[in-house]
């Protein structure tokens, strides 16, 4: 029989399923996404289209303004749904009239003809010449009020909106806006439209469920999404799901600004997309895979991905090969979990305010039908395979949580450890990571393995500050990865940036003693344990540098700017007798943070000299799946608990309000508000019922709740007028 080494024992991975909840929510989790990537895949082969997204999109002016327009009037407001489909196909319909008489113009450099002014003069005039249709007028009265000022008739409705948007700086929404309009771009009839968003469904459930993918990887991979012929993708994957991509011979696709394809065979997103398709053969690719190496003794020269985890499956797949029974285990956890009907967050037909979801309860929508044709050939899919490939799903599902969550194997039944009432205090520990931070946090640890000091800057609530802490703590201890959760009584040295520091803080100085001598003090960047020579050294470890813009850094550590940069080892400090240099340290790390918002603290601009030797990672702030994930809630509304259901309810609204305010910034993937998710701890220390109000209804809690968190943002005039809109909102 095949013996595993002493690094993991997969008998064991059973009973920790049996004892983990997380593991047990981990895979429930998990098999949703293989069946929307399975389901997603068979879903657009059955429905092929053929969509070039340069040619049939962003070359064509007239559509590619009429999508923005949609996507920013329309996306989440499918009531009634029948009304705004017949509106947009005779839209898009009209819109490609305007090609040549309106404008002739083929591309993306809209400054070779003048700038985008008078493409959107030609277009407005085109609108204005569109005959009445019927359908406007049931959509038009429907959301008169949530949506003021909207024409009487649509092509004025429209012309307006070409009017303003040269002058928006922003007028183009995110590709989660824009998506639900690609199949009427080509469209001549309702049952054509039909066939062609069956496809863009599936398609999406492929390329944007992952958890990379929603984690963070839509930011790289949505562009390769709307940039590559769907063509060229599909045949990428029906590859990967024969197997055929265990050596990556490549992935080579088109970005944003590509003239020729380019390989990203190794981006997340196309790891994990991959690693589901074939996940009977191997585990699925994730930033903590590293751990393959040493359960199943693969040598560390192994680093390849498709590689690592091809190895990893030979191993797991003989291992049940060689344990009938343990096979019938694996097999009967495998049938459990795809029992469970699978949520997917792709949404094409949606009704994003709830008192219209309420008021339009019977409306048919589209995604209705196309979820049950995703679960269904998902099902028909998967109950084709063999009882070892379905075992060996279930195996690989639980191989992965374990080095994801990096629970303990061990094999003796423990009894469950109660979680603490107050989390975070000394002793205890800081975590779990959220998903969407990780593929940031692991960019970090490599470009500080790479030599690199890190930025994170973002708006406030969006995690920088907790990312900096578990950056540091992977490196100091050296780890492959971030782990998902870490003592605090270990957290990596932490100080904040203050307007009063000066090079005595941060490198050192002159300190009175009390015989009225002097002595040579270390400042923070300094290892206080090489303070006694007269050669000082750098930290040995990471420094996580909060609010580093509230200090002047080129003041207080100008001196130190050709450690930081590597080109020197040592350098001879001013103002500091009796230290005759400072050395660098190989494991010196700065890992800063930043606030890009206007606030009212003392702010110092950051030179170019100092920018330039730190990595900058922006973090977003949180877009309307980003705040339902960090409540623990789905997507599509759906939940038993009243608390739950106020507070999607309360969010579903805010973003409402927001985005008739355009406080929402448009992002490459999605819209998103202009702070993070953290904004939003009230809110989910009272879905947990850890928080309690006085006597009022979860509707009112709920909106209170959101209201109170966001008071901070009162200082601005359109933040406070939103929130009095969003309190009224029935």
């Amino acid at each position: 029989m095949t013996t595993l080494t002493d690094h993991l024992d997969l008998e064991s991975l059973f009973d920790l399923y049996d004892r983990s909840d997380k593991l047990r929510e981990l895979l429930s989790h998990n098999i949703g996404i293989l069946k929307c990537i399975r389901g997603g895949l068979r879903m657009a082969e059955r429905h092929r289209l053929e969509f070039d997204p340069r040619a049939d999109y962003w070359y064509r002016p007239e559509r590619r303004l009429i999508v923005a327009y949609l996507a920013d009037r329309w996306t989440g407001r499918f009531a009634p749904a029948g009304a705004l489909r017949s509106v947009a196909l005779e839209l898009l319909k009209w819109f490609d009239q305007a090609r040549p008489t309106a404008v002739d113009y083929s591309g993306v450099e809209y400054s070779q003809v003048g700038g985008l002014s008078p493409i959107c003069t030609a277009l407005a005039g085109h609108a204005r010449r569109m005959a009445p249709i019927p359908a406007w007028e049931p959509l038009r009265s429907a959301w008169a009020a949530e949506q003021t000022g909207l024409a009487t008739e649509l092509g004025e409705d429209v012309a307006t909106f070409l009017d303003h948007l040269p002058g928006e700086q922003n007028w183009e929404a995110g590709f989660q806006k824009r998506l639900p309009w690609f199949g009427y771009l080509g469209a001549r009839s309702e049952e054509e439209l039909r066939y062609r968003q069956a496809f863009f469904f599936g398609y999406a459930n492929l390329w944007t469920t992952t958890n990379a993918y929603r984690g963070g990887g839509a930011r790289n991979f949505a562009p390769v999404i709307q940039n590559t012929p769907t063509s060229m993708m599909l045949d990428y994957a029906a590859a990967f799901a024969k197997g055929e991509y265990f050596t990556a011979p490549g992935f080579f696709v088109l970005g944003k600004g590509d003239q020729e394809p380019q390989d990203r065979s190794r981006y997340t997103s196309v790891l994990e997309v991959n690693g589901f398709l074939t996940l009977q053969r191997a585990p699925y690719y994730l930033a903590s895979s590293r751990a393959y190496s040493k359960w199943f003794d693969i040598p560390e020269t192994v680093v390849e991905p498709y590689e690592l985890t091809a190895r990893a499956g030979q191993i797991t797949r003989r291992w049940l090969e060689e344990r009938p029974e343990r096979l019938q285990r694996a097999l009967h956890l495998f049938r459990n979990l795809i029992s469970t009907p699978a949520s997917t967050p792709v949404a094409l037909e949606m009704i994003e305010s709830p008192k219209k979801q309420l008021a339009v309860a019977d409306t048919t929508l589209l995604d209705d039908a196309f979820r049950a044709e995703l679960e269904e050939t998902a099902m028909g899919e998967l109950s084709k395979l063999t009882d070892l490939d379905g075992a060996a799903i279930a195996l690989h599902l639980l191989v992965a949580g374990k080095a994801y969550l990096g629970l303990e194997d061990t094999s003796v039944p423990r009894s469950p450890v109660a979680a603490p009432e107050t989390p975070n205090k000394i002793g205890d520990t800081i975590g779990p990571l959220p998903d969407e931070l990780r593929p940031h946090g692991e960019r970090a640890l490599a470009y500080l393995k790479a030599g690199l000091h890190v930025l994170f800057a973002g708006a406030p609530g969006t995690g920088k500050t907790t990312l900096a802490q578990f950056v540091g703590y992977a490196w100091d201890r050296n780890l492959e990865s971030l782990p998902l959760h870490f003592p605090i009584d270990d957290a990596p040295l932490t100080t904040v940036g203050n307007s009063a520091w000066s090079p005595f803080h941060t490198i050192g100085g002159l300190m009175p003693m009390a015989d009225g001598t002097f002595h040579s003090h270390p400042g923070i960047f300094v290892d206080p344990s090489s303070t006694g020579s007269n050669v000082w050294r750098l930290l040995d470890r990471a420094l996580v540098l909060d609010e580093m813009n509230r200090s002047d850094l080129d003041r207080c550590i100008g001196e130190l700017y050709p450690l930081l940069s590597g080109s020197v080892r040592r350098v001879s400090p001013a103002g500091l007798p009796g230290v005759a240099c400072i050395e660098a340290s190989a494991r010196f790390r700065v890992i800063a943070t930043i606030n890009d918002a206007n606030l009212d603290d003392i702010v110092f601009p950051i030179s170019e000299g100092l920018a330039r030797r730190f990595q900058r990672i922006e973090l977003r702030g949180g877009s309307r799946d980003d705040v339902l994930a960090f409540l623990g809630l789905d997507g599509d509304g759906k939940s038993a608990d009243p608390l739950g259901a106020a507070a999607y309810d309360a969010v579903a609204n805010l973003f409402e309000v927001a985005r008739e305010a355009k406080l929402l910034r448009k992002d490459e993937d999605d819209d998103r508000l202009p702070f993070g998710v953290a904004y939003f701890a009230l809110v989910k220390e009272w879905i947990a019922k850890r928080l309690t109000l006085p006597e009022s209804t979860p509707p009112e809690q709920a909106r209170e709740l959101v209201a109170a968190s966001l008071r901070p943002l009162g200082r601005s005039r359109t933040w406070e007028d939103a929130l009095r809109r969003f309190l009224a909102k029935p």
